[in-house]
């Protein structure tokens, strides 16, 4: 008995020294973000997963994608990760500043600080990166500079395809390569 009037009295007390609450005092929200994501459509994290005609599964997620007020089928993407895994067992994780998809084609064309990043220990940056998705074919139209365990590559462009026995990577326009050879 003594328990429960003495939890009732340290609740009365709690309500009767409680001090009020100033609402200025409450977190600050961003006004700006609110609107703007109110007024506009956007998905937040979208995730996306599929295979192309080769047998290559895809899997994209963004940290953002808003779909163009003219046609509702392309997206512009920020903040983008897709990942590949070819039926011949490659994998490559690309990752992108920002782009536009185009959901009824699988095309995809991504800008600022494209990376690609192969299960062999190959990684591959370039400013721009155009593809399908349908029949996995990307393509590096501008500089491409690539590191790998055999060394390094600098090339004028840059075509990933799907191909018989996996995907195949295969520099173009100028080719150079520092050949680092294994160690005994």
């Amino acid at each position: 008995m003594v328990l429960p009037i003495g939890a009732l009295v340290l609740m009365s007390t709690l309500f009767l020294l409680a001090r009020d609450i100033d609402p200025s005092d409450a977190l600050p929200f961003a006004e700006l973000d609110l609107t703007e994501r109110a007024r506009d459509l956007q998905l937040t994290e979208p995730r996306v997963s599929g295979r192309s005609l080769d047998g290559t599964a895809f899997r994209l997620v963004a940290d953002t994608a808003r779909p163009d007020p003219r046609n509702a089928r392309r997206l512009t993407i920020d903040g983008l990760r897709l990942d590949l895994d070819g039926a011949g067992g490659d994998m490559a994780r690309i990752t992108a500043t920002t782009g536009v998809i185009d959901t009824a084609g699988r095309t995809l064309s991504l800008r600022g600080d494209v990376r690609i990043a192969t299960g062999t220990g190959l990684v591959v940056t370039t400013g721009r990166l155009d593809g399908n998705l349908r029949r996995l074919r990307l393509t590096a139209p501008g500089a491409v500079a690539a590191r790998g365990p055999f060394g390094d590559v600098e090339a004028g462009g840059m075509v990933l395809q799907d191909g018989t026995g996996g995907a195949r990577l295969r520099f173009t326009g100028g080719v150079d390569l520092l050949y680092v050879p294994p160690l005994p």
